[in-house]
Parts: structure tokens; C-alpha cells; sequence
């Protein structure tokens, strides 16, 4: 944290207060000393002070002496300097200030007091987010959506502005400073109880490992999850604490491998992945044959070696020749020119992916190979949200985007942490369990990505059913009840029981329950709202157990009355 604002605004302003005061004190004194007119004694030190601060300022009271009579002579000549001598050095001091006022460096330092302040003010949930690109702005616009606050630092000013004008459901605070420094961290609020977790997004890797370090020997039992670009890295940050590390080569690799592997798994985990409200993703069809790969980066290298791992032959096109590694049946040639195209298969071959760090270069290779192959099934990598427009208007089958894909699985797993086990375990799926999966979600989520939500039973956060699983049997049926109507069930899905060591998969409507238990649901908007009625009030759910309320208490009444018809 900064100096305070007085201390640094005095220390700017030295010279001329300096300048200020030895005028003040040599006028006072002179007036002191010149003797007046008639008793002939000059003014008290108070007199002179009086007199001289309406002068200088310009106020300009009149003439002030000792029994009405007016000044000598010696006194007016004296007073003739002070005029022009105060006003100049006031002017001075007054241009100094407005200096100060308007220097970047003094800006940056109200914006931090200010930020400062703000997140010590905070009294809710927050996550604090290192970086403001295209994954930092997606994720905070996606908290948002959900009522999480967020806190960001980039050491972009830029950046930080446009998050200042971003019309946001719940706005953030932002500060333009080094996320590597610890100072920083503390003042945005690291150390606080409401820090839920940080997030590291800086596109220098060294920044994020040192976010790592900091939260790691500051606030350990913080979440923290970081993106890192190279497998060196990632193993560095994942080296000590339960950091969560995700390289965005390997999640789209990931990606692909899975949707030309097991098309039905791809789609359950894009749906559980995205943002809610967004428009489901339709299903992928995509025949077995061999694939095209342009450009042999890290982005490519993970594609291909994941590809080959499940025994899909792909064709690299690269032209850097001296590039190492490349694999030996590699075309050399450009792949946006239709004779190398043509080299490498393109004719015979399933489905092309452009993975260049160069959109125009991406897009003119899929445009060229879709005109040989109008067939051919066709991938984007997107390195900049700017082109997302025109890689839009290119119809192609699929885009993957960094700042998208990283934003959506950092938001997945904040929102719902059980998210990320139930994903390791269904990973191991059959397709004919995931097309299974993929249509009971379909028939609750209709045509948007379904909300996920979770919840433990404990005595905290869910205290009707806490009280209920300790005393006689609940099972996983009686919360899909609807309250509106106990007869039907709730357009919700369960999707997980964690029981301490044990998981269990889809677990069946005749599971009981037990305290302790974590499970992750899946469904609309409406059935999370009800459900969480139902785990928290004991009137909510004895009418969904046995059709009947225990107390006839007020709300009781009120509950029977709104309804008892319906039910």
C-alpha cells in the first residue's frame, strides 16, 4: 500500500508551500516593523497575519491600522510589494498543485487509495483475477452472470479502463498494477476471509507462477488456479500446494481428441462446461478416416500427439523445415496454398484443423481446403476476440478459442467444484452411456446449457435436510419433488454423490442419503431455487415426504394454503 495521499501530495508540493510561508513570513515582519502613522508603533504579529492573508488572496478588505488612521507611507510602499509578491507565489503553488493533480503517477495513486479502500469495504464473496485479456474478461463477465464478485489486476491501464465502462450484472473492482508483487495482492484482499480464491491469467508465465508463490505462503487455503502455457510451467506451479494448473494447448487438445474419439462425451462435457443460458451446442458426427494439420507449434504438437494416441493418422503441414520434432510424414509447403493441400490428402481426408497462430492464415487455409474438399470437416484455432466476427461469418463446423475454452472450464470449476471429478471419472465413459447421459440432459435443459449447482448436507447450509437425514431415511427421489406439486418432479438431474472417499456416479432416485454427503445437480434455473427451499426448510420438505406439513405455525399455513390445492 502507498504512502498515504497527504503525506505524498505535501512531499510534490514542498517547494512551493516552502515559497509560500517565507513570503507570508517576511511581509508579516515587515509590517510588524514599519511604523504607522500617528502613535507611530507598527501592527501585532496577528495584524500582520490578517492583513496579509487577505491580500494575498486577492480579497482585499481595505487598509487595517491602529486607531482608524490610515497607513504611512513605509507601510503602503510595503504593501505594494506584498500584493504583486503573494499573489505570484500563490499562483505558483496553485500551478504546482494542478501539476500534481494531473500527473499519471499521482492518478495511479488516488486509483490505488481508492481501490485500496473499496476491497476492504467488501463484504461478500470474491475472486481475484490476474490478467484482463480475453480469458480474464470472459470469466469476469461469466462470475458476473452469477452474482461472483471479482476483483482484477492487469498491469494494462487500458484494460482496466474498458473494465471500469463494461456493463456488468454485478461490477468489479479493477487496478492497473503487477500482479507479481506481493503488496498488491494484499491490497487486493488476498488475505481477507472473503477471498474465495485467485485466478492467474497474465500471459507472462513468470507472473503466474509468482501469483502462486504469494497466495501459497499468504493465504494457503485459497483456491488457486492458473493458466500455463507450457508443460514446464505447469508442472512448476503444480509442484507444491493444490494448485490447479490448465495449459490451453492441452485442453483443446483434449478437446479434439475427444470429439473425433467420442462425439456424445464431447458434447455432455462442452454442455456442462458452458455458461448457463447460452444456446446448447448441437452434437457432432464425424466419420473415421485420417485428418490434416496445419502448423506444428505448441498448439499442433498437442494435437498430434494426442490424435495419435487414439489411433488417428493425421498429416502435418509445417514450413518451417528447421522446426525439430516435426514428424517424419510431415509436408513442407504452406498449408493455405491449394498444391500443398492437395500433398498432404485433402482430397481423401476427413477433416482438416488449421492451428497457426495467424487467424488470416487460419482462415484462408480452411476456405482453400473446403473448396478442394467441400466434404471436409472443418477447425479454427482463434488467437484474437477481435476476429471472432469474421471466423463467425466463415460457417466453419468448429472454432476454439483460448480465451473461451480456458474461461469456461476456470468458471466451471469455480461455480461447481464437484464438476471436475464427476468430468475425471465420466471421462472413462462408453459411448453408449454418454449418448444416454447426452439425452436425459437434453429432455431437462431444452434448448439452453443447463445450470449446475451443488450442495453438502450439513447443519449450515442446509438445515431442514441435515435435520431430516439424522433422524429417518431421505432418499435422492424426494428432492426431485416439486413443491409447487409434490406428484411431479423437478426439472433436475443428479450427477454426483461424493461420500467422503467414495463417489458415486448417476446416482439412482432410491439412494439414501446421509450428513456429509456433496452431491452436484444439474437442471434449470427454477429447480435449483426449489431445491434449495427444500433443503432448508423443514415444512418444504416433510409436505414433500409424506404430503403433510409438521407445524402449524404461520408458515405453515401459508404454505398449505398456496399449495395444498395443487397438491
Amino acid at each position: 500500500m502507498p504512502r498515504s495521499i497527504l503525506y505524498i501530495l505535501l512531499r510534490r508540493l514542498r517547494s512551493p508551500l516552502i515559497a509560500l510561508v517565507t513570503v507570508y513570513a517576511i511581509f508579516i515582519i515587515g509590517f510588524v516593523l514599519i511604523p504607522g502613522k500617528g502613535s507611530g508603533g507598527g501592527m501585532t504579529f496577528f495584524d500582520a497575519f490578517y492583513f496579509v492573508s487577505y491580500t494575498g488572496t486577492t480579497i482585499g478588505f481595505g487598509e487595517l491600522s491602529k486607531g482608524g488612521v490610515g497607513f504611512s507611507p513605509g507601510q503602503r510602499a510595503w504593501t505594494l510589494v506584498a500584493i504583486y509578491a503573494t499573489v505570484i507565489t500563490w499562483l505558483y503553488g496553485i500551478g504546482s498543485l494542478l501539476t500534481v493533480l494531473q500527473d499519471p503517477a499521482f492518478k495511479r495513486i488516488l486509483k490505488h487509495s481508492k481501490f485500496s479502500r473499496k476491497v476492504k469495504e467488501l463484504r461478500e464473496p470474491f475472486y481475484i483475477i490476474c490478467g484482463y485479456g480475453d480469458t480474464g474478461r470472459q470469466l469476469v463477465n461469466a462470475l458476473s452472470e452469477e452474482n461472483i464478485r471479482s476483483v482484477v489486476i492487469d498491469v494494462d491501464e487500458d484494460k482496466i479502463n474498458e473494465l471500469e465502462v463494461e456493463d456488468l450484472l454485478l461490477p468489479s473492482l479493477g487496478l492497473a498494477a503487477d500482479a507479481s508483487r506481493s503488496e498488491v495482492l494484499l491490497d487486493a484482499g488476498i488475505k481477507r476471509e472473503w477471498c474465495k480464491g485467485v485466478i492467474a491469467l497474465a500471459t507472462n508465465e513468470s507472473t503466474n507462477l509468482s501469483v502462486a508463490i504469494t497466495v501459497q505462503l499468504l493465504n494457503p487455503k485459497a483456491r488457486f488456479i492458473a493458466r500455463a502455457d507450457s508443460v514446464e510451467m505447469q508442472n512448476n506451479i503444480l509442484s507444491f500446494g493444490a494448485n490447479e494448473v490448465i495449459n490451453p494447448f492441452e485442453t483443446f487438445a483434449d478437446s479434439l481428441s475427444l470429439l473425433i474419439h467420442s462425439p456424445s462425451l464431447y458434447t455432455l462435457f462442452e454442455w456442462l462446461s458452458g455458461v448457463p443460458g447460452d444456446t446448447l451446442a448441437e452434437p457432432f458426427f464425424i466419420k473415421k478416416g485420417h485428418w490434416i494439420l496445419s502448423g506444428y507449434g505448441r498448439f499442433g504438437q498437442a494435437v498430434y500427439n494426442h490424435l495419435s494416441e487414439i489411433g488417428v493418422q493425421v498429416r502435418v503441414i509445417e514450413p518451417d523445415i528447421e522446426k525439430r520434432d516435426v514428424p517424419s510424414s510431415s509436408v513442407l509447403g504452406y498449408a493455405t496454398e491449394a498444391a500443398t493441400l492437395k500433398k498432404a490428402g485433402i482430397e481423401q481426408a476427413v477433416g482438416i484443423i488449421a492451428g497457426t497462430n495467424n487467424d488470416p492464415d487460419n482462415l484462408s487455409t480452411l476456405m482453400t481446403a473446403t473448396e478442394i474438399n467441400p466434404n471436409i470437416f472443418t477447425i479454427a484455432r482463434q488467437t484474437q476476440q477481435q476476429n471472432a466476427e469474421i471466423f463467425k461469418a466463415a460457417n466453419l463446423d468448429l472454432v476454439l478459442q483460448r480465451g473461451g475454452a480456458v474461461a469456461h472450464k476456470i468458471f466451471a470449476l469455480i461455480r461447481t467444484p464437484l464438476l471436475g471429478d464427476f468430468l475425471r471419472i465420466a471421462i472413462r465413459f462408453k459411448e453408449h452411456k454418454a449418448n444416454i447421459l447426452v439425452s436425459r440432459i437434453i429432455g431437462i435443459a431444452q434448448d439452453e446449457t443447463p445450470k449446475l449447482w451443488e450442495f453438502v448436507i450439513d447443519k449450515e447450509t442446509t438445515p431442514a435436510l441435515y435435520n431430516k437425514v439424522s433422524i429417518q431415511s431421505v432418499v435422492i427421489a424426494d428432492l426431485l419433488r416439486s413443491p409447487r406439486d409434490r406428484s411431479r418432479t423437478l426439472n433436475a438431474l443428479p450427477l454426483f454423490l461424493n461420500r467422503g472417499k467414495g463417489n458415486v456416479m448417476l446416482p439412482e432416485d432410491d439412494r439414501q442419503l446421509e450428513v456429509g454427503d456433496r452431491i452436484l445437480m444439474c437442471g434449470s434455473e427454477d429447480a435449483d431455487c426449489l431445491m434449495q427451499w427444500t433443503t432448508k426448510n423443514m415444512n418444504v420438505l416433510s409436505y414433500l415426504m409424506t404430503g403433510k406439513t409438521e407445524s402449524s405455525s404461520h408458515v405453515a399455513k401459508w404454505f398449505n394454503k398456496t399449495f395444498g390445492k395443487s397438491a
